[in-house]
């Protein structure tokens, strides 16, 4: 017998890697944002004026937004209440093996979805930004890479102060990864729901039977006891 329910166990590790991913999601864009003094980069659109002279045209900061605060709430702080609810599920299960068919199992069910879906759109919105951001960049130079104008000295047309571009393509890479994790992640977590609501079902069915056996060996056995002997 085991010493603690594994099948809750391994959620509860996939909560806490959903967490840490949210993390890893949401610094790298922040950290770019900071890096262009408030531009959002995703969906940006790149002026070339000349061979070696572009302007920056950054998009909505909605574009940024978006990714962080969903990555904050939707990734970090469920994965963090997640993780922790089903560590305690898991502390339980040594003492109580049947805690999982207490657990609520349809609600994650449809939360996860609905969380696993939104991640989906938040990876398209950076995958796709990014590319976007990066066409611009190479454009005017066939088989430049994106990554030729990192840690150079850009100017801000709109405060008129020069910055550092950073890491930008190191960052984006990074948060893709995770986000496109995350979606895995929820996935996973989905198919793990539906199969413990499955196993609840068949344990439910099954005590249901047992219970209905043991009330008719119960009766068959007081009409036993009543009948009169006959010799």
């Amino acid at each position: 017998m085991a010493l603690f329910d594994v099948h809750i166990a391994v959620q509860a590790f996939i909560y806490f890697a959903i967490m840490i991913a949210g993390f890893v999601t949401v610094i790298p864009v922040g950290i770019n944002r900071q890096n262009f003094q408030g531009t959002c980069i995703l969906y940006g659109n790149i002026e070339w004026k000349n061979a070696t002279s572009f302007v920056l045209h950054g998009s909505s900061s909605s574009n940024c937004n978006f990714p962080i605060y969903f990555g904050v709430f939707g990734l970090i702080f469920y994965g963090l209440a997640t993780g922790l609810y089903n560590s305690y599920a898991v502390i339980k299960s040594r003492r109580d093996p049947d805690i999982g068919s207490q657990m609520w199992v349809m609600p994650f069910i449809l939360v996860n979805t609905l969380l696993g879906f939104t991640t989906l759109i938040v990876g398209c919105m950076i995958s796709v930004g990014f590319m976007q951001f990066c066409n611009g960049l190479t454009s005017k130079h066939e088989g430049s890479k994106c990554s030729m104008q990192e840690n150079k000295t850009w100017q801000n047309i709109n405060k008129g102060k020069p910055f550092n571009s950073g890491s930008y393509t190191k960052w984006m890479a990074v948060a893709q990864v995770a986000v496109w994790s995350c979606v895995l992640a929820f996935i996973v977590q989905v198919a793990f729901c539906i199969l413990r609501f499955y196993r609840n079902r068949k344990k439910r069915s099954s005590d249901m039977f047992d219970s209905v056996q043991r009330k008719e060996s119960g009766a068959d056995t007081s009409r036993i006891a009543e009948l009169e002997p006959t010799a």
